[in-house]
């Protein structure tokens, strides 16, 4: 699940056991363009991650009484938004969530086609490690 939260920033559910191995090995690359592009699309996913989870327990846990007021107030995230996040946080009990600069890794173009209405959905399932 992916959700924006200001401009080209992003709150994103990623299985905690992906690895680059695994994302590839899942998109069903062998070589040649197809390999490079899935890499550049799982170092773009990944390129300067940041713990939500993590930043919440260690830094704001005192502040805000949940994870869910925290995401209202830190982030501005509308309450449908975080119901759906949280649902699907307890879906998926191997998900972390994850902040992240959508232009961060520098390859604007390849970063627009991962999260594309075409490759959305593919790539969810992939970072989610559903089946």
């Amino acid at each position: 699940m992916k959700l924006g939260y200001d401009f080209y920033k992003s709150l994103l559910l990623i299985n905690k056991n992906l690895t680059k191995e695994i994302f590839i090995e899942r998109t069903g690359a062998k070589d040649g363009y197809s390999l490079n592009m899935f890499s550049r699309m799982y170092d773009s996913i990944t390129s300067e991650l940041i713990n939500v989870d993590k930043e919440y327990e260690k830094y704001y846990s005192f502040e805000y009484e949940s994870m869910e007021h925290f995401l209202y107030r830190k982030y501005n995230l509308k309450g449908k938004y975080i119901v759906e996040l949280m649902e699907a946080s307890k879906n998926n009990p191997n998900c972390l969530l994850y902040r992240k600069d959508d232009n961060s890794y520098g390859d604007y173009g390849i970063a627009q086609f991962t999260f594309s209405d075409t490759m959305y959905d593919r790539v969810m399932d992939i970072i989610m490690l559903k089946n």
